[in-house]
């Protein structure tokens, strides 16, 4: 019989672990899955996490997740600082009871949100997950 396992949630893996380390950091900024419905260029930079697939699943031990990581800011010199800093954060995870590694996918890109004229630039990581038994 095939064991029930599951994986954790890298949006929210990578949130629990940025948030403090940007912190740790000096960086005065939110971090979250969505944007804060206030966030307009004159508040502080935002660092959003969204998961972009899971390409690959080693059943019953691994899920592959990529995850996209966008850093907001009123200049693309701040919102690109801050996205390789996220990315060297993300890079460096010592590994835990969720997650086994993090690799690099793609370095900073940069573009601009007509809507709010936010810079933003952003970044993918491949998180892989260490799968579990549901209690």
């Amino acid at each position: 019989m095939k064991p029930l396992t599951i994986a954790p949630d890298a949006e929210h893996v990578t949130v629990d672990y940025l948030t403090p380390a940007l912190a740790a950091r000096g960086e005065d900024v939110t971090v979250g899955v969505n944007i804060p419905s206030a966030w307009d260029t004159s508040t502080k930079p935002h660092v959003q996490v969204a998961l972009d697939g899971t390409p690959d699943v080693q059943y019953p031990i691994l899920s592959v997740a990529t995850v996209r990581i966008t850093a907001w800011a009123l200049s693309t010199t701040t919102a690109k600082a801050l996205a390789s800093l996220a990315m060297g954060l993300i890079l460096s995870h010592p590994g835990s009871s969720t997650v086994a590694s993090v690799r690099p996918l793609t370095g900073v890109l940069p573009t601009k949100d007509p809507d709010t004229k936010a810079q933003l630039a952003s970044v993918t990581v491949r998180v892989n997950l260490r799968m579990s038994v549901p209690v």
